[in-house]
């Protein structure tokens, strides 16, 4: 049997022991024995890393001292927060000596934000991310991500790649390097946030979450965890960046808040938040630490010794990290479209890659005042786990079955690894012209017009199940809402944000009627975007269903996100917020 095949059906056997404790009777001793076997095989498969030893410049006095007490060592123990009990001496075997890197402490040397007044907005997207920040009262800072990152553009894409020469690429450079190993095997770590999405709990660090040698080709240990706490810092970093070409003083130490899915149950909500908030803390000292070195790559060696002596420090700066947000709260707190009568209701509809948001709010407005109140109705915000990724994966499989590509040989599959670095292109390039015309890796060629992939059965299941989800969000309300939604003269007004809202499935969101428990709904789609945006360049306008939740995210009052579920006219059950700061009024 090929090694490289045996690690990967040990690594699975390993977490298989690691999620159902039911599996045979597998002692401590006998899983240690797999470890060991494991990463004997590891080490055989891969390549060793040879890069020096880089320092990450100068450095304070504290920073000395914390690297005297933490790293005083040019090999460091695995934190015991990442390595469960079982594994731990296995683990230690099998990992090489880390370099020495000095961390930049400066974040936990303060405990307050530089200026209060200053508000970042860091959207962490499946497949892009996106940042925005606000200068209360009335000053808005578009950060063009892409652009300070070497690229173009106000979005950065979720990637990492770690390539055969132990460095590790984040975004633009990630997707670059990635597509020319159309036969290696390798993977590209995509839509990292799904790890936190499909999830309800669990350790992130735990065994069953080490990278696989696809995606991890170094003989570092590195874990989920880990490659979320080192995207984020690159996040930070680009965006903490950018916000310093837009004039703020001191931007490295803003405040900021986070956006988040509409995450299916309480249990996610917290474990999901709480790990968020600790990661963003982690992450900036990270971002301080490599600041500056991210194009070109960083050896993965050094991000994880950094990694190591971060898990293990006693402080953090938490100070930094405001509330996470639900998206379709961002976006309603940030631009709900112009309302002409004394009450409307809108469905804020936030379709991201790997979710689709959903949130309903209500604006009133009394007799001869100019302030509208805002109310959400909190048991509306749900979340679909179903959006731009689903459609890319209906897409390769369209067009694996239509050229017969056999998933079960050499030939199949590295035809199916080259669609899948190319399908987000390939999806943008049959929406945007209504035709794709495709060269797979042996060199088939073949099309695909947009009518036809619509059509499939596929891809209309999935469009039953985006309706179903609309649908579900109006369900969870009380009835008395439902019956006030039905009112003739009433239309629910659809505000569709997040970068695959174009789609076609999810534009069908915003038209026609919908029946919920037998009310009939009229709805009607609105432009979100919020009238100070008429100043804002042209590219920022064409790409504001991208950044909605980033920008709505900066607002300074947010709505309340409230457990139990208000009642129409219910008078006790009623609450809101004065919307006196918020930018309400649509373009």
């Amino acid at each position: 049997m090929d090694k490289n095949i045996a690690a990967i059906l040990i690594s699975s056997l390993l977490e298989r022991i690691e999620r159902d404790q039911t599996i045979g009777a597998v002692s401590s001793l006998e899983r240690e024995a797999l470890q060991m076997a494991l990463a004997a095989l590891k080490r055989e498969v891969n390549s060793p890393a040879s890069e020096a030893i880089k320092q990450a410049g100068p450095v304070s006095t504290t920073q000395r001292e914390a690297g005297a007490a933490v790293s005083d060592a040019t090999s460091l123990p695995p934190s015991t927060e990442s390595i469960d009990a079982d594994t731990k001496d296995a683990s230690t075997l099998s990992a090489p000596a880390l370099p020495r890197v000095a961390l930049a402490l400066e974040s936990i040397e303060r405990d307050e934000v530089t200026d209060p007044k200053v508000l970042l907005c860091l959207d962490f997207g499946t497949a892009m991310s996106k940042a925005f920040a606000t200068v209360f009262p009335d000053k808005y800072l578009d950060l063009e991500l892409g652009t300070e990152s070497g690229r173009q553009g106000y979005t950065l894409p979720s990637s990492i790649f770690i390539a055969e020469d132990g460095k590790a690429y984040f975004g633009f450079e990630a997707i670059e390097l990635s597509q020319d190993l159309v036969d290696s095997g390798r993977e590209r770590l995509d839509s990292i946030k799904s790890w936190l999405s499909l999830r309800r709990e669990g350790n992130l660090d735990g065994e069953a979450c080490v990278l696989k040698p696809a995606m991890n080709p170094t003989p570092y240990r590195l874990t989920e965890g880990d490659l979320i706490r080192i995207y984020l810092a690159y996040l930070t970093d680009i965006a903490e960046s950018s916000l310093a070409h837009q004039g703020v003083d001191q931007p490295r130490y803003a405040k900021r808040r986070f956006a988040r899915p509409c995450w299916p149950d309480p249990v996610q909500t917290e474990w999901a938040d709480g790990l968020m908030r600790r990661m963003l803390a982690e992450a900036q000292i990270l971002a301080d630490t490599f600041t500056g070195r991210w194009q070109g790559g960083i050896p993965v060696g050094e991000l994880k010794s950094a990694l190591e002596q971060i898990k293990a420090l006693n402080k953090r700066p938490e100070y930094l990290i405001d509330d996470g947000v639900p998206e379709p709260v961002a976006v309603a707190a940030g631009a709900l479209a112009e309302s002409e009568h004394a009450r409307d209701a809108f469905m804020v509809v936030d379709v991201g890659a790997g979710t689709t948001d959903f949130g309903l709010f209500i604006t009133t407005r009394r007799p001869g005042e100019d302030e509208f109140r805002v109310f959400q109705v909190p048991a509306s915000i749900q979340g679909l786990m179903q959006a731009g990724d689903k459609v890319d994966g209906l897409l390769r499989g369209f067009i694996a079955r239509r050229e017969s590509i056999d998933p079960s040989d050499n030939s199949g599959r590295m035809i199916l690894a080259d669609l899948n670095r190319r399908i987000r292109g390939l999806k943008e390039t049959l929406f945007k012209t209504g035709k794709l015309e495709y060269v797979l890796a042996d060199g088939t060629a073949g099309e695909v017009t947009l009518d036809e992939f619509l059509a499939d059965e596929r891809v209309k299941r999935f469009t039953q199940a985006v309706e179903a989800g609309f649908k579900k969000s109006l369900e969870a309300v009380d009835e008395s809402w439902l019956r006030w939604l039905a009112t003739d003269g009433i239309r629910l007004k659809v505000v569709l944000t997040g970068g695959s809202s174009p789609l076609p499935m999810m534009q069908a969101l915003g038209k026609g009627l919908i029946d919920v428990q037998g009310h009939r709904i009229l709805r009607e789609a609105v432009d979100p975007r919020p009238d100070w945006m008429a100043d804002m360049p042209i590219e920022l306008k064409a790409v504001y269903p991208q950044l909605a939740v980033a920008i709505g995210g900066t607002a300074e009052t947010m709505p309340e996100t409230l457990t139990a579920p208000p009642v129409f006219l219910g008078g006790a059950r009623h609450h809101g917020y004065v919307a006196s700061n918020l930018q309400i009024t649509g373009g």
